[in-house]
């Protein structure tokens, strides 16, 4: 079947939300880049990328007929990683390419994707609260460690969900939680119901260090993308020292040293 030369305009507007959700959702560049152009080769136009982490642009140009092209430059939504989003959103890239689907029912498919329910935040506070928790035994912590990071991790991971929707800035909200998760679990050694106050302490706040972005930036530099590799190292250089920032507070409050030389 020959491929369908869709509405530029509409096409446009399909590829940069389409682009956003990946890159919003935790993909790394280069496979924003790669299904994107999928998704354009299909129906019938050449598209190249420049993706930053505040925004995308893209230049999109008809293959047999080079005046027919458009830039479409589009913000980014707040990073939000969502494995399942990604894996749907690569399937419907292929779906699109290998079956012929046209771009009204691409755009009914994405809508549909990206308007699944995701799981219910009650029970994702509580296993992620329960996977810290994990990694604390991990560490040699005592069962009061571990009971010291799990509510940490609750108090911590609630906070965060509340700042979120309340719009707070991003540091703001790293530096916030790593205080709340690391002084509840403070409270913790303060009452004596752990001998690793260290682990637990520490461990609260593993859960904040943005391990999947860290993964990303190595991404985008392997495959050469350097400049966003860069932008991403700095961002979460930041967020790092925000993660920093609220546990000294906690340890400054609470008097407590946790380097033993």
């Amino acid at each position: 079947m020959e491929n369908e030369v869709a509405n530029i305009e509409e096409l446009s507007v399909f590829l940069a939300q389409y682009a956003a959700a990946l890159l919003s959702n935790g993909a790394y560049t280069s496979r924003v880049v790669r299904c994107t152009q999928r998704i354009g080769e299909r129906y019938g136009y050449d598209v190249n990328m420049i993706i930053w982490l505040k925004s995308i642009t893209l230049s999109i140009s008809q293959k047999n007929n080079y005046e027919n092209r458009r830039t479409q430059v589009s913000p980014n939504p707040l990073v939000n990683i969502n494995f399942r989003i990604i894996a749907d959103l690569s399937a419907l890239s292929w779906q699109i390419h290998d079956d012929s689907i046209a771009l009204k029912e691409a755009n009914i498919r994405f809508q549909h994707i990206m308007q699944k329910n995701n799981y219910n935040f009650i029970t994702t506070l509580f296993f992620s609260s329960l996977a810290n928790m994990a990694f604390c035994k991990l560490f040699n912590g005592d069962v009061g460690a571990l009971l010291c990071v799990f509510m940490g991790t609750f108090a911590g991971f609630a906070s965060k969900h509340f700042l979120t929707k309340i719009k707070v800035d991003i540091r703001g909200i790293f530096i916030i939680v790593s205080f709340i998760s690391s002084f509840v679990a403070y409270i913790g050694v303060y009452c004596g119901i752990t001998k690793t106050p260290e682990i637990a302490i520490g461990l609260s706040i593993l859960y904040l260090i943005p391990g999947i972005h860290i993964i990303n930036a190595f991404t985008d530099v392997l495959h050469e993308y350097t400049l966003m590799a860069v932008s991403r190292g700095v961002n979460m250089a930041i967020l790092l020292i925000c993660i920093a920032v609220g546990a000294y507070l906690t340890l400054s409050i609470a008097k407590v040293n946790l380097i033993h030389v």
